[in-house]
């Protein structure tokens, strides 16, 4: 069995996959100074009674690889990998500094790369929000990044001194009639209208039709627009375990 371990600026993402399924997963905030000894107990937790006998991980926290490794190590007793852009994955990196690109784009390319089969759109929404594009023979070509929407909510809401923080919601319109609602029609739905016009050029540049779209947030986004192909919550995960068996991990 493998564990892969995507660890984001916001939320770590743990799962245990069987060769069939992801049968185990948990979701934690991150905690750049978390220490091995909760991360032993975090994993015993989550491995009872499984027999997991390789791991990767994808970390954009590089303060969090050292205990995260001693961790597996210490209750799993297996040498984890880290993905970096140096390592065989089937996806190159068309970027001018390819060891600048986050372990997290990387997995997500590879993906939805080997989901799709063909060129394609990628859209995940985690702290940054990013939209880039994979094209055959399997190569990233180009990334946007932005805010992520709660970065944006919680940088309004403290620099105003009457903007209240608000429900994740999609309004029912597009102008609010009360603050809150104002604020999810130009914070939420701005949000999404943003991602639809990055597609939007992107698809227009390259002559991709398949949008992939995956995040902790995509729950939300998806069921109101028209633009994703494919909505795919365990998308980061797959790319790690696509990645974890071309290296056989």
């Amino acid at each position: 069995m493998l564990l892969a371990v995507d660890v984001g600026n916001s939320n770590t993402v743990f799962g245990i996959w069987d060769g069939k399924a992801w049968i185990r997963q948990t979701r934690v905030e991150t905690h750049p100074a978390k220490k091995t000894e909760a991360l032993v107990a975090l994993l015993r937790e989550l491995s009872a009674g499984h027999n997991v006998d390789s791991a990767i991980i994808s970390s954009v926290v590089p303060s969090q690889n050292d205990p995260l490794s001693k961790a597996i190590k210490k209750c799993l007793g297996i040498k984890a990998l880290i993905l970096t852009s140096r390592m065989d994955t089937g996806v190159t990196l068309g970027a001018d500094q390819p060891e600048r690109v986050g372990a997290d784009l990387i997995a997500d390319a590879v993906g939805a790369y080997c989901l799709v089969n063909d060129d394609c759109i990628v859209v995940d929404f985690g702290t940054a929000t990013t939209v880039m594009a994979v094209e055959k023979p399997g190569k990233l070509t180009g990334v946007a990044i932005c805010t992520g929407l709660k970065v944006s909510i919680d940088a309004l809401v403290g620099k105003t001194a009457q903007l209240p923080d608000i429900p994740l919601e999609i309004p029912d319109a597009t102008l609010g009639r009360n603050t809150v609602k104002a604020m999810q029609s130009g914070l939420v739905l701005g949000h999404l209208c943003m991602v639809e016009g990055l597609i939007d050029r992107i698809k227009k540049e390259k002559k991709i039709s398949a949008v992939v779209a995956t995040g902790g947030l995509v729950s939300l986004f998806a069921p109101h627009t028209q633009h994703f192909s494919y909505v795919e919550p365990m998308l980061t995960l797959d790319g790690l375990r696509i990645i974890a068996e071309r290296n056989d991990q």
